[in-house]
């Protein structure tokens, strides 16, 4: 049995495809997120888009290998960016309390690129045990 999770952060973690270092003479070019990269700021956004995402996507695979990993989807209503994947065993994130509790202390103080596409103040670390989170998760059925 898999067991489907969906992650949601305050963080831009959008899926850009930018990776590695600039090459100026593969400018101009559009980004996965269809984001027209033709200078130095809209690459280097587009760069931290991509590193926040590669940066939440370690994390989850810290503990599990998981699969079927959808791209974030920005939530305009509620100004937060959430994916989600599978894993097939549950107990390898949490404990019987706490589903999600291992993954959450993995992710807890982990820096993230802050100033991006957010409309919310972020901080500039993952806090998914705060009384106010900028990341957690959740089992979708």
């Amino acid at each position: 049995m898999s067991y489907r999770i969906q992650c949601t952060t305050k963080f831009d973690i959008t899926a850009t495809g930018t990776r590695n270092r600039m090459v100026r003479n593969s400018m101009p070019y559009v980004d996965l997120a269809g984001n027209d990269i033709t200078d130095d700021t809209s690459w280097q956004r587009s760069r931290n888009q991509q590193a926040n995402w590669e940066t939440v996507n370690q994390l989850v695979a810290l503990r599990t290998l998981p699969e079927n990993i959808n791209d974030p989807v920005y939530n305009v209503d509620s100004a937060t960016w959430s994916f989600s994947f599978e894993i097939p065993d549950i107990s390898a994130i949490g404990t019987a309390d706490n589903m999600f509790y291992f993954i959450e202390c993995d992710c807890t103080g982990v820096p993230m690129i802050s100033g991006l596409c957010e409309s919310v103040d972020t901080g500039t670390f993952l806090q998914s045990q705060a009384a106010d989170p900028n990341i957690w998760f959740n089992r979708l059925r």
